[in-house]
């Protein structure tokens, strides 16, 4: 059974988690949400109050139990769960980003040119989820992206080459384990670390373009 974020815990806080359990987690366990997404950490939704989907990125070895049966992941691997399908929380290192179904309209890039070297892992009418690797010194050439949630997995720096060839001081680094929401972009992107960078893209779909 789903109970949301409990954990277990000493018998002193039974009457503290027995309160607390319900359909809407508590609000330190929600690292990011705007009018697209939700996104929590360690810790999934009991029930699904409106949302198209959930995704969840492992961020460490860790078992999801679905009605398919029981899979596991290591980091940076991802499992889409649709709207009507019930799943045991997961213990372990996660991110759970919940796909709302009412949101504004998207914005579009100037232009649109399908970015390369992407793995696609997922895809529907409304997302769609990739993974985004370059190599030491990789470079991927100009390409757009719509509004889209990125998973951080690697600490690396990434710039773009037309504008700051060597970067900037602290400027576009990735910081592993946490998620930012990007809007429209065309650009170029060059990785200008020693490790592979690393994200887990969630991006959506712009019916004319993707």
């Amino acid at each position: 059974m789903n109970f949301g974020c409990l954990r277990i815990v000493p018998f002193f806080f039974v009457m503290t988690i027995v309160m607390n359990a319900g359909s809407t987690p508590a609000k330190d366990s929600i690292v990011f949400e705007n009018e697209f997404v939700t996104v929590l950490r360690n810790c999934s939704m009991k029930v699904n109050n409106g949302y198209h989907a959930r995704v969840i990125v492992a961020l460490d070895d860790m078992v999801m139990s679905r009605k398919n049966g029981s899979h596991n992941l290591h980091r940076g691997v991802v499992e889409v769960i649709p709207a009507n399908e019930s799943f045991d929380v997961p213990e372990g290192e996660y991110f759970e980003i919940d796909i709302k179904n009412d949101h504004p309209p998207l914005k579009e890039p100037e232009e649109w040119i399908e970015p390369k070297m992407n793995t696609m892992v997922y895809q529907d009418d409304r997302f769609r989820v990739f993974e985004e690797r370059l190599p030491p010194g990789g470079e991927r050439a100009l390409h757009s992206h719509a509004q889209r949630l990125v998973v951080r997995l690697n600490d690396v720096q990434l710039t773009d080459p037309r504008t700051n060839p060597n970067g900037t001081p602290g400027g576009g680094r990735q910081v592993p384990n946490t998620v930012k929401f990007a809007e429209p972009v065309v650009h170029v992107v060059k990785n200008l670390s020693a490790i592979p960078l690393f994200n887990i893209v969630i991006e959506f779909k712009i019916p004319s373009k993707i």
